[in-house]
Order: C-alpha cells, then sequence, then structure tokens
C-alpha cells in the first residue's frame, strides 16, 4: 500500500474572493519527477509549483534538530510517521503539518491504520482504539513484523527531535522500543509521553473511529475529568484530586465523628444508668472500711490483752518453781533411800530386758532352721514331681512314635498303588467343545433378541406413526386441524410453536395471537394477492404479544426449550391508534380501492401489529393500474411509501435532503399469493393419509409374525443351551474327581518324607527325656542330703533357746525383789510425795498455760503484723486501745453490720462497671475531640484548595464555553457549557446544553435528546472549543462528520478550519472518508490523500501528482 500526501485541490476549497489564488505559495507534493496526468501543453512559469521546502534533515529517521520546524510545531507535535507491514500498508511515510491535517481516502484505504499506528507507536495500548487486543493483530497479513516510527518535535532546551520506534513481532506479540534509535523500555516511553502531555488515552485529545460513540456516551462526571486533563494545567488536576481525596477524608471523618459522638452518649447514659447502685455501693464501702477498721482495732485489743496475760502467767510459773525447790530440799534425806533402791531397780531392769532379747534371738535362729528344713522339703517334692511328669511324658512319646511308624507303612502301601489315568490337556479339550458349541448357541440367542428388539423398536414406531396419522386424519375434520396442517405445510416451526401456544394460553397476562396466516384472513379473494405483496415473509408467521412480560416470557419458551426459530412482535398500541392518512374519499380520488388493512379481518392485536410493522394502513391498493397522472400525484404525496395496484408493487424511496422532489421509485410484478387461497384442506390428503395408514397397518402385521417366530427359535434355543450347560457341569465334576485322586497320589512322597522327619525328631526327643529322668534323679539325692543337715542344725538351735530362757527367768526373778523393796520404801514416805507431787503439777500447769498464753499473743501478734508493719501505726492502735474493751468494739461492730444488712446494691458489680465506663467515656470523648479536630484541618484544607481550584476551573469553563457557544452561533443554533457543582467533588461535572431549533429550549446534550448528527456537531464543537487551551501537543479525530448532514457538515468544516489553523494552536488530525465541494480552504492546513489498494499501480505516487491538478483545477478556474 502507498500513500500518497499533497495540499488540496481547488475543487476541495472555494477561494474566498475571485482575485485570491488559493494555491500560491503552497508546496504540492508528487513523485519525484512526477509529470501527473495528460497534460494539455499549458506549463507557463508563473505556473509552475514552488519548489519542496523539505530538506535531507526532516527525512532521516533519526532524530535531528529541526530549526524551520521549531517555529510552527509545538513541541510533542507530530512531525512524521512511517509505516512499514503496518495493518494494509506494505511501506508509507507521512510528513504531517504543524495545525490542521486532514485524512481522506476511501473507506478501506487505511485512514484509521494512522491513526493506530500513532496509538501503538507512542506506546499506548490497544484498548485506547476500541480495536484488536493483540498487537500482533496489527502486523500485515503474510509478514512476520511491523515498524512503526513515530518523530516528535522536541523541546526548546532540546538538541533533536524525538523518534519513537516501534517493532511488533506477530509470532508471540511483543514490542521492542527504541527513542532515537537507542532501545529502551515502555515504561521509558510512557515517561517521555507524559513530559510532553500527550494523551491519546483521553477522549478529548484523541477521538479514534470506533470510541466516538463512547465519547458521546461520557458520564458528565467524566467528560469533567477530560477536559481537565486536556485542557487544564498540571496543578488544576492535582488540585481537583486533593480536593476528590481531601472530601472523601472529610466526609469519613465527619462519619467517624458522628459515630464517636454518639457513642459518647450511649456510654453516658449508661454510666448514668448505675448512678443509683454506685450510691450505694460506696456507702457500703464506707461501712465496711469502718468495720475494717473496727476489727483492726479489736485485734490490737485482743492483742494487747494476750500479751498481758502472758506476762502474768510467766509470773505465776517462777513461783511454783521456787515452792517445789524449797520442798525438795526439806524432804531430800527421806528420799535418797529410795532413790538408791530405785537405781538398783534400774540395773536389774535392764538384765532382764538383755536377756530377754537374747530368747527372742535364739528364737529367731530357731525359725531361720526351720525355714531351711521347709525348703529342703519342697525342693525334694518338685524334683519327685518333675521326675513323674518326665516319665509320663517319656512314655506319650514312645506311643507318638509308633502312631508315626504305623502312618509311614500305610503311606508308603497307598503310594505303591497307581491312580487311574489322567489326562487335564484331554478333559479341557473336552469342556472347551462344549463350551463352544453353547457360544454358538447363545450368539444365535443374541442374534435373535437383537432382532427381537429391533423389532419391537419398529413396532412402536410404527404404532405411534400410526397413531399420529390417524390423529391427523381425524384432525382434518375439525378447523383447528385444518388450519395447523395448512400451517405446517408451511413453517414446521410455527406450527409447533402455535400447537404449544393453544394448551398454554391461560399462562400469558393477555391473550398471545398465532401467526398471521392462520389468525387473519382476506375479506375479498381479489385482493388477496394484492395485499400479500405488501407482507413481508415474516408477517405471516410471526407471533403477537401484548406486553413485555408475555414476550419475554413466549421468547424464553420457544427458543430455549423448543428450540424453535420463529418470530416475536410486540405491538402496544390499539389499532385505532393507526390512522389511515387520507380519508376514504381522498383515497378513491387517487385511483385507490382501499388501504391493504382494510380488506383484512382478524384479531385487532395482530392486525395492529402490521399496521407498527408494515405500515398496511398506509399501503393503498386497487385491482386497476392507475392513471399516469393519479400516479404522479401518489408518487409526490409523501405519505405514500408503498402500494399495490394491478400486477405491480410500488415501493417510494425518498431523499429529502436533495429536496421534496428527490424520489426513486421500484416497480415489482406482484406474483400469485401463497397463503389465503380458499379451501383449507386438499381433499387427496386425506386419501394419502388414509393410503399411509393402511401401509403402516400391513408392516405392524409383518412384523407381529415375524416376532412370533422368533420367540419360537428363542425357546428351542434356550433348551439347547440347558442341555449343554448340563454336559458341561458332569465333564468338570469327572475331570475335578480324577484330578483330585492324581493330585493326593503326587502328594503322597512329600507326606512319608514329612512322617519320617518328625519320627527321627519324636526319636530324639525320647533320648532327650530319658537323660532328663536320669539327671532329676541325681539332684533328688542331693535335696535329701541337704534336707538332712537342715534338721540337725535345727536341732541345735532349739538347745540353744532352752539356756537362754532359764537365763531370762533367773533376771525377772531378781527385779520382782527390787520392786518390792521400792515399794516399801515409797509406802513410807507418802506424804511427802504427794506434796511434791502437787508441786510438780502446779508447776506443769502453769507452764502450759504460758505456753497456751504465749500462742494466743504470737497469734493476735502476727494478725497485726498482717495489718500493718507500720511500727508508728501500729503505736497509734496501741494508744487508741487504752480506754476501750473488746465488748464495746464487738457492739460497734455489729452495729455496724446490721447497717450493712440494710444497703444491698441490684448490681453488686456496678462500682467496677461505672469505673470502666468512665475510662471509656474519657477515651472516647478524647477521639471525638482528635475526629473534630480532624474534620475542622481538613474543612480549612479544602476551603483553601478550592479557592485556588474553583476560580481558575470557572475561568476554564468560561472560556470553553464562549467558545462553544460562538461555534453555535455561527450555525444559527445555541449551546452553551457549564459546570455542575456540589458538596462532594466527585459530582463536579460539565454540563453540555444545546438547541438546534428556534422553538426548543436549550436541553443537555446526551444519547438519547439528539440525533445522531447532532451529538457529532456538538462532539465536534466542543472539542474546537478546547483547541486554544490544549495542554496536549496534537488531537485525532476520527470520522466525525459521518453523521451529519451536508449543511452541518459545511458549517462545522467551517469553524474547524477557523480554530484549527490559527497561530499558536496545537496540531489537529481530521480523519474522514468523504468531503463536500466548495469548502473553506487555509493555508495553514494540510490534506493528505491516501489512494491505496490491490489494483493501484505501483507507480501510483508518480502518475497522480497533485501539481498537476492544481494546474488545470487554476485553467478551469480562469476560463470561467
Amino acid at each position: 500500500m502507498s500513500a500518497v500526501e499533497y495540499h488540496p485541490t481547488p475543487t476541495l476549497a472555494l477561494p474566498p474572493k475571485p482575485s485570491h489564488d488559493p494555491f500560491a505559495g503552497l508546496s504540492l507534493r508528487g513523485g519525484e519527477g512526477a509529470g501527473g496526468f495528460e497534460d494539455d501543453g499549458d506549463t507557463s512559469d508563473e505556473e509552475a509549483p514552488p519548489s519542496r521546502q523539505r530538506g535531507a534533515a526532516s527525512r532521516s529517521s533519526g532524530g535531528r534538530r529541526n530549526d524551520a520546524s521549531r517555529d510552527t510545531f509545538q513541541p510533542g507535535a507530530i512531525v512524521r510517521v512511517k509505516l512499514q507491514n503496518f495493518v494494509t500498508y506494505e511501506k508509507a511515510e507521512f510528513f504531517l503539518g504543524p495545525n490542521l491535517n486532514m485524512v481522506i481516502g476511501p473507506n478501506g484505504t487505511g485512514k484509521s491504520s494512522l491513526v493506530c499506528a500513532i496509538c501503538l507507536g507512542l506506546g499506548y495500548p490497544s484498548s485506547v482504539l476500541g480495536r484488536a487486543s493483540a498487537f500482533g493483530d496489527f502486523v500485515k497479513h503474510g509478514k512476520e513484523e511491523a515498524v512503526l516510527e513515530v518523530e516528535l518535535q522536541m523541546k526548546p532546551e532540546d538538541q533533536q527531535n524525538y523518534v519513537v520506534g516501534l517493532c511488533i513481532k506477530k509470532e508471540d506479540n511483543s514490542r521492542k522500543f527504541a527513542i532515537n534509535n537507542n532501545r529502551a523500555t515502555l515504561k521509558d516511553v510512557q515517561n517521555l509521553m507524559k513530559t510532553l502531555r500527550i494523551q491519546i488515552d483521553n477522549l478529548c485529545q484523541f477521538l479514534p473511529q470506533d470510541k466516538v460513540a463512547e465519547f458521546a456516551g461520557l458520564t458528565p462526571i467524566e467528560l469533567l475529568e477530560k477536559t481537565l486533563q486536556a485542557a487544564a494545567p498540571a496543578e488544576m488536576i492535582e488540585w481537583q484530586s486533593e480536593l476528590k481525596e481531601s472530601y472523601k477524608r472529610q466526609v469519613e471523618a465527619k462519619r467517624l465523628a458522628g459515630a464517636s459522638s454518639e457513642h459518647l452518649r450511649i456510654l453516658q447514659a449508661r454510666q448514668q444508668a448505675l448512678q443509683a447502685d454506685v450510691e450505694k455501693l460506696q456507702e457500703r464501702e464506707r461501712i465496711m472500711k469502718k468495720l475494717d477498721e473496727q476489727k483492726t482495732l479489736l485485734l490490737f485489743l485482743r492483742y494487747q490483752n494476750a500479751r498481758n496475760e502472758y506476762r502474768e502467767a510467766k509470773l505465776r510459773v517462777k513461783d511454783a518453781q521456787k515452792r517445789l525447790k524449797r520442798l525438795q530440799t526439806s524432804s531430800a534425806p527421806s528420799l535418797q533411800a529410795v532413790n538408791r533402791k530405785q537405781d538398783y531397780q534400774a540395773q536389774v531392769q535392764g538384765v532382764a530386758e538383755h536377756r530377754k532379747g537374747k530368747v527372742a534371738e535364739a528364737e529367731a535362729a530357731a525359725d531361720e532352721a526351720a525355714a531351711l528344713v521347709d525348703a529342703a522339703e519342697a525342693k525334694c517334692q518338685e524334683l519327685v514331681t518333675r521326675i513323674e511328669a518326665e516319665e509320663k511324658g517319656f512314655t506319650t512319646k514312645r506311643q507318638a512314635l509308633a502312631v508315626i511308624r504305623r502312618e509311614i507303612t500305610a503311606l508308603e502301601a497307598r503310594y505303591a498303588q497307581k491312580p487311574r489315568d489322567f489326562d487335564a490337556a484331554e478333559w479341557n479339550q473336552k469342556i472347551r467343545a462344549r463350551e463352544h458349541d453353547k457360544r454358538e448357541v447363545e450368539k444365535e440367542d443374541a442374534d435373535l433378541n437383537r432382532e427381537g428388539e429391533k423389532i419391537r423398536r419398529d413396532g412402536r414406531e410404527k404404532q405411534d406413526e400410526k397413531k399420529g396419522l390417524q390423529n391427523k386424519l381425524d384432525s382434518l375434520a375439525s378447523k383447528h386441524g385444518q388450519l395447523l396442517s395448512q400451517l405446517q405445510a408451511f413453517n414446521r416451526d410455527a406450527a409447533k410453536g402455535w400447537e404449544w401456544l393453544q394448551e398454554h394460553q391461560d399462562e400469558f397476562e393477555k391473550p398471545v395471537f398465532g401467526p398471521a396466516v392462520v389468525t387473519c384472513s382476506v375479506k375479498d379473494p381479489r385482493y388477496s394477492d394484492l395485499v400479500q405483496s405488501l407482507m413481508g415473509g415474516s408477517d405471516f408467521f410471526c407471533f403477537t404479544t401484548q406486553t413485555r412480560n408475555d414476550h419475554k416470557k413466549l421468547s424464553a419458551v420457544f427458543y430455549d426449550e423448543l428450540e424453535i426459530s420463529v418470530t416475536i412482535r410486540s405491538c402496544f398500541h390499539p389499532l385505532s391508534q393507526f390512522r389511515k392518512p387520507l380519508s376514504q374519499q381522498e383515497l378513491a380520488e387517487r385511483g385507490f380501492d382501499g388501504y391493504a388493512i382494510d380488506f383484512l379481518e382478524g384479531p385487532e392485536p395482530v392486525l395492529a401489529m402490521l399496521c407498527s410493522d408494515s405500515k398496511l394502513h398506509t399501503a393503498g391498493v386497487a385491482l386497476r393500474p392507475l392513471a399516469d397522472d393519479k400516479m404522479d400525484i401518489v408518487i409526490r404525496d409523501v405519505n405514500v411509501s408503498k402500494f399495490s395496484c394491478g400486477n405491480s408493487n410500488y415501493r417510494v424511496r425518498r431523499r429529502l435532503e436533495y429536496g421534496p422532489d428527490a424520489c426513486t421509485t421500484a416497480i415489482s410484478q406482484i406474483r400469485p399469493a401463497r397463503y389465503w387461497k380458499g379451501d383449507v384442506v386438499d381433499p387427496t390428503e386425506k386419501l394419502e393419509l388414509q393410503k399411509q395408514i393402511d401401509q403402516v397397518t400391513e408392516e405392524l402385521a409383518a412384523i407381529s409374525a415375524r416376532y412370533k417366530e422368533l420367540k419360537s427359535l428363542h425357546e428351542k434355543l434356550d433348551e439347547k443351551d440347558k442341555a449343554f450347560t448340563e454336559e458341561i457341569n458332569q465333564i468338570r465334576k469327572q475331570k475335578a474327581e480324577l484330578q483330585k485322586e492324581y493330585s493326593i497320589w503326587q502328594a503322597l512322597p512329600d507326606k512319608i518324607a514329612t512322617q519320617k522327619t518328625k519320627l527321627q525328631a519324636k526319636e530324639e526327643e525320647v533320648v532327650a527325656t530319658r537323660a532328663r529322668c536320669k539327671d532329676l534323679r541325681r539332684k533328688q539325692g542331693d535335696a535329701r542330703l541337704d534336707k538332712a543337715k537342715a534338721v540337725l542344725q535345727h536341732h541345735a538351735k532349739v538347745g540353744a533357746i532352752r539356756g537362754a530362757y532359764h537365763a531370762m527367768l533367773e533376771a525377772q526373778l531378781l527385779l520382782l525383789e527390787a520392786k518390792s523393796d521400792v515399794a516399801y520404801l515409797k509406802e513410807k514416805n507418802v506424804e511427802i510425795k504427794e506434796r511434791l507431787d502437787v508441786e510438780k503439777n502446779n508447776v506443769e500447769k502453769f507452764v502450759q498455760e504460758v505456753a497456751v498464753k504465749k500462742a494466743a499473743a504470737a497469734t493476735s501478734f502476727q494478725a497485726v503484723t498482717n495489718l500493718t508493719t507500720d511500727q508508728d501505726e501500729q503505736i497509734e492502735y496501741a494508744e487508741r486501745t487504752h480506754t476501750l474493751t473488746e465488748e464495746g468494739i464487738e457492739s460497734e461492730i455489729l452495729a455496724e453490720e446490721a447497717k450493712l444488712t440494710l444497703i444491698a446494691a441490684n448490681n453488686v458489680n456496678a462500682l467496677r462497671e461505672y469505673e470502666s465506663w468512665t475510662a471509656k467515656i474519657q477515651k472516647e470523648r478524647a477521639d471525638h475531640e482528635n475526629q473534630e479536630a480532624r474534620v475542622r484541618a481538613l474543612e480549612e484544607k479544602i476551603a483553601r484548595v478550592r479557592g485556588q481550584w474553583e476560580p481558575r476551573l470557572d475561568e476554564l469553563v468560561g472560556r470553553i464555553n464562549d467558545a462553544f457557544s460562538y461555534n453555535f452561533e455561527q450555525i444559527s443554533c445555541a449551546g452553551e457549557v457549564g459546570v455542575h457543582k456540589d458538596e462532594d467533588f466527585d459530582r463536579w461535572a460539565i454540563e453540555i446544553r444545546v438547541k438546534f431549533r428556534e422553538n426548543e429550549t436549550l436541553q443537555r446534550l446526551d444519547q438519547h435528546r439528539q440525533s445522531g448528527g447532532e451529538r457529532a456537531v456538538s462532539t465536534i464543537f466542543y472539542l474546537m472549543s478546547l483547541q486554544s487551551m490544549a495542554q496536549a501537543p496534537f488531537r485525532v479525530v476520527d470520522e466525525i462528520n459521518q453523521g451529519m448532514d451536508p449543511r452541518n457538515e459545511r458549517m462545522v468544516h467551517e469553524r474547524m478550519v477557523e480554530i484549527a489553523c490559527r497561530e499558536h494552536t496545537s496540531q489537529y488530525f481530521l480523519i474522514t472518508p468523504k468531503l463536500l465541494s466548495g469548502l473553506r480552504y487555509d493555508e495553514r492546513m494540510k490534506v493528505h490523500t491516501i489512494v491505496s489498494g490491490e489494483h493501484v499501480d505501483r507507480q501510483g505516487t508518480e502518475k497522480m501528482n497533485f501539481s498537476r491538478f492544481a494546474k488545470i483545477q487554476r485553467k478551469v478556474m480562469r476560463r470561467s
């Protein structure tokens, strides 16, 4: 594909003044040395094209410094675009102008591909285009990679232009970028675009063909965002973002502050509810504190009393001890004789005890000797038992040896007798032969079963077929059946749907009607062909609903459940609403017999649907052709779009943009009607149905006979199968018996060997048993000898007991004499002893009393110490107890405890809960104050930022509104742009209001109120209003004029050229497949025409020399 770039020809631009040459000073570009098409011979010097201004520097693919373009191109504007193997292009290069660039050419030549190249080449995703998502889809068919170059104007401080290169690999959808021939990442390219403020993803700056509808669908909020990105300085966008974020944070802070306030109120209410219980609990605490103090005093008082009692008890002990000592001194001589006798008694007592111990030791030694005798006896008895067991086992083993020898003899005798002959292969062959015969029978039986199943299935199908034919034959006798038969002949899906509808009519909100071919009819058969020629094919078979819910339900049943393809239409207006454009008299004056709807009868909703969709209430019909004069009147009547008369059908198409008389009439021959022919049922159909029924009956009889035959064969095969099964079982039984006998005989050698091994083991066991018995008898003799020794030793121990016992009796007799002497002496000193005992008892009693008092004092002291270790406090309590008594303190304690029982709180935990709520309230109050402070800080910040942002925004939108209103005034319409303000900055929006007619008021621009052309005009005017404020270096609009009528297109073009070609405006691209003639031209604009396709000559850029075209146009203009 090749691209040809040129400045416009005079046919595209009419000069505003006759004396002005629109081509003066233009640089027209053709091929190198191109001569154009045929020359008319006029080649005057004044008509020679000026020399080209683009030098070698502007053609280089690398970045360079271009001082000439620096004065015209804004930084970031596109200077050049080069394509290779991209979409439809094989190789092309575009040199662009700094102002308005118009790219024109027929559809499909690659205009939008230039837009795609700019988008992808500058690092933006394909989603911005609304086209293919995979990058490899943009590579030309049959090529492996595409290469793009986009040259951007440098900034004043730079040394060369930016050339962004892109290579797309089709195989893996990969992209590789370069900036000024140096490898770069996508991030590098994106940062460069951000630096140059290129906003291809902003629909206000870059509006590709597939995104035009999306721009019209932008919400006012989105439009404000896109407008600020396109026309506002960076700080305004930052302020807006800051305001949005601050407002969200302010709303959240207010919410938190409100929640905190409500929470604080709830906490305070809950705390207040505990007040009564808290007061009671506080009173209880005061009483309990006083009780604790009284109990402490009581403890101190008891401690003081216990200490005094302890001191008094110690004095009493000292007095008792003094009295005892005086008594002992006075009675000492009388008691000394007793004491000496008592000492002797004690010595004798010790000797008696010692000898008694010797007796015990001798008895213990005798017991030990007796135990040794018992042990020896037990060992002897054990050996006797073991010897008896071994002898018994010896006998058992000898008997087992005899049994094993007999078994070996029997097994050897059985092995000597050989079994009957057994050949397993021969018996298996017999079994397989019978099994083969059985399988043959089963196979034959299976074939019969399959044939029987098929016959039963065929029989059921034939029964159903016969039943269906009979029902169809019976239904032909009814009107419903006749209509259904006719409908089935025309459209089986419609017939299936109508049958379902007859059974489920009560499931809908309003009556639903079947196809018009069965619900309607023609009143006069003569008009049947005329009426049907005005109806479409789907008109006859569509279903009609009267509510949206019924439409949805019927669609779901037909398409999802029944899976039939039929047309469903809805008509919500009564037939009376479809008014006929002419009266019957006016219609007759034009030669018509009536409207098509007049000759149809049927349900009103169906007729209303035909009026709504096929306009039968406006289509005239006549049996005879119209006269020429009447035909002219009818065709010029704007109310007539189609009619039928005679044998012809007429359809009139009007082009109002070319005037009221601009129309074309399509005439077609009326074919014979297919429907509504009169006779519903064909007599031959009944005969055909009866013939089919008879044929099916015969087929059923044949099927029944064959089934009986198969059943008989099946019974015979079952008998054969049973016989074969019994024979096979008998053979297997015989084989098993022989095989068992042979297997037993084969196993006999192993059994004989096993028995011999057991025999040898048993013989070894007998020898071992005999040896054990001999050893046990030897041990028995040793045990008897040990027993005799133990008996002799026991006898000696018993003699030692006898000697120790005699010595003990002697000592006990001496002890009795000493005790008698002591008793005699004591009886003589009884009175002295009693007095000493009394004094000793007193001393012991007083000592015990001191211990008790001391323990009580120690307990009281510990209790006091547990209360306090502070000596000053202990002294204070001790001093307070001087004037108190225990009875008085106990009385006060009882009184306070009585008060305590009278004070009862409902909630015993109220005080703890009250204190907990107090802590929570303090924390919540601090949080609430923090949130309030945060709200105030955010309000101040919003006010400060809004004070900067809002005036700038009003000024910006005011400038847009002035330009927008002015643009609309130039086309005799009205428009305004305003800002919708809200407390929430996310809701601030651009409001566009337009008016295209005198009797209208300004209405908001959206996708519903205005037509497509009006939206297109409003869109391009809005975009042009941003031109002088554009922050981006270039803007692109693709095919925005497609929906405009010629008048609007001309006016929009006029304004676009005027605005885009001003000095110091950003670069502008307009992509369009068509232009009107006589459009305005400006020296600052540049037109690029794309002529491409598979039939374009490879030398097209040389032959199509637009310089020559301009010369020819000049001559034409001068001659005229």
